[in-house]
């Protein structure tokens, strides 16, 4: 049976880091599958759900997958969701050689609905241009850093700025296993 439903990826933000708000791949599978989606896959520990949905909205899945996600395992849920034409329209904006560079560190800012990237941008110093790349596409900033120089880029600012809340990071070889896991679902 070919499924023809949409491909769907929730971004989780803020579980299974530095111990707080706990929640085993299973557990999380399982909780997307009892909201009625299909093929559901998690990708490692850090809040990464594809899955085939009838629903389209992607404002309406966000909605569903907060509420429920915070009644189960009793957390304030945020998530990101994209359909996987946006992610893969996101993804398709990166700078060219972006992840590839070994002496640098690479991450995907994805913003939260109603948060662009300009405007998140605009809240933060202006990266060091001569030890970090900033970019930004359609819902996400990518942000390619030094690692020799890492303690003095603005990047390392970011957790104490307001507009981190509004925000989750992946690093880049997440995204682009992210991108591939789309074709197993």
């Amino acid at each position: 049976m070919n499924d023809r439903r949409p491909k769907f990826l929730a971004l989780l933000r803020g579980i299974n880091v530095g111990g707080k708000n706990v929640i085993p791949k299973d557990a999380l599978k399982q909780c997307f599958e009892d909201q009625g989606f299909r093929s559901v896959r998690t990708y490692i520990q850090s809040g990464n759900v594809l899955f085939r949905s009838e629903q389209t909205s992607a404002k309406d899945l966000t909605a569903a997958i907060e509420q429920t996600l915070s009644d189960r395992f009793s957390y304030a849920a945020r998530s990101v969701v994209l359909s996987e034409r946006r992610y893969k329209a996101a993804i398709g904006a990166a700078p060219d050689g972006w992840g590839r560079n070994e002496d640098q560190k690479h991450n995907a800012l994805f913003t939260f609905a109603g948060h662009s990237p300009k405007r998140a941008l605009a809240q933060l110093s202006s990266p060091k241009e001569d030890i970090e790349r900033v970019t930004a596409g359609p819902g996400v900033i990518f942000w390619s850093v030094s690692k020799q120089h890492l303690t003095r880029t603005t990047y390392m600012k970011l957790a104490a700025a307001p507009i981190y809340r509004q925000l989750t990071i992946r690093n880049h070889n997440t995204v682009y296993k992210l991108l591939s896991l789309f074709d197993e679902i």
